[in-house]
């Protein structure tokens, strides 16, 4: 994978969501091993970057208002959960790596790597928190990096006659177009 050495992905618009103290309420799960990096395999094509940094495993699957169709690739939230003894209330940060098309149960939802998930609970107290059976969740808008705001990753099929490039973070709401890049650069 070819892309800078910046980390800056984008910012999800959840404004109509968020209350005056910048937390609204989601909807959380989590899928893999209990201390895996959820799927390598997702919908965005990070593959096997989920283990490694910038991610380093702390990825979600994005419901519907998430993911939007794959516009929502790159997002990133903090979540956190709040009504468990288990919750540390320190929230985790995460970036949506794939799309949960069976997540439709809020209307904001996430479906956390095992790692990430683990990683909202009290020391010692992850397993707990992921046999609990309610739990309540706040998110709210994270990433918002200084510096580069575009990071491409070029694509293993290009060659001399063929260039193609996946466009994985950008500051902003996703709408892209020549002149913004340009603008970018």
């Amino acid at each position: 994978m070819y892309s800078c050495s910046c980390f800056n992905p984008k910012i999800f618009n959840v404004s109509k969501y968020q209350s005056y103290n910048d937390w609204s309420p989601a909807g959380a799960t989590w899928y893999g091993s209990s201390t895996g990096a959820g799927s390598d395999v997702g919908a965005c094509g990070y593959q096997n970057a989920v283990d490694r940094p910038p991610f380093s495993s702390l990825i979600s699957a994005g419901g519907p208002s998430l993911y939007k169709s794959g516009k929502g690739c790159g997002a990133c939230y903090q979540v956190k959960c709040t009504d468990n003894a288990a919750c540390s209330g320190n929230p985790v940060t995460v970036v949506i790596t794939d799309g949960c098309p069976g997540c439709v149960s809020e209307s904001i939802h996430f479906d956390l790597s095992g790692i990430a998930f683990g990683a909202m609970a009290v020391s010692g107290h992850a397993n707990q928190l992921r046999n609990a059976e309610s739990y309540k969740y706040n998110i709210k808008v994270q990433c918002n990096y200084p510096g580069v705001s575009v990071t491409f990753h070029v694509d293993a099929g290009s060659n001399p006659h063929y260039f193609a490039a996946l466009i994985e973070y950008e500051d902003g709401d996703g709408a892209l177009s020549l002149e913004s890049i340009s603008n970018k650069l």
